[in-house]
């Protein structure tokens, strides 16, 4: 994890304190509906994810802050 990253992850931990968000969570956090989250997952595409047993998606805060930070574009 490099420097952004960690803290992306921990400025998302001290909000959340947890280490994954579910698939509401993550909705609010991102501003995208449920729906869309539903289909990037299903097109192989977006944060990575953790399916249960159940089912249930939850979606890593590590994951999470290396999905923010590669979506930057950096400038000289």
């Amino acid at each position: 994890m490099n420097l952004d990253e960690k803290v992306v992850f921990e400025t998302l931990y001290s909000k959340y304190k947890k280490i994954a968000l579910s698939k509401k969570e993550m909705s609010r956090e991102t501003g995208q509906s449920i729906s869309t989250l539903d289909r990037l997952r299903k097109n192989g595409l977006g944060c990575s994810y953790i399916k249960q047993g159940n089912g249930d998606i939850f979606y890593p805060l590590i994951e999470l802050a290396k999905y923010y930070c590669s979506q930057v574009i950096k400038t000289l």
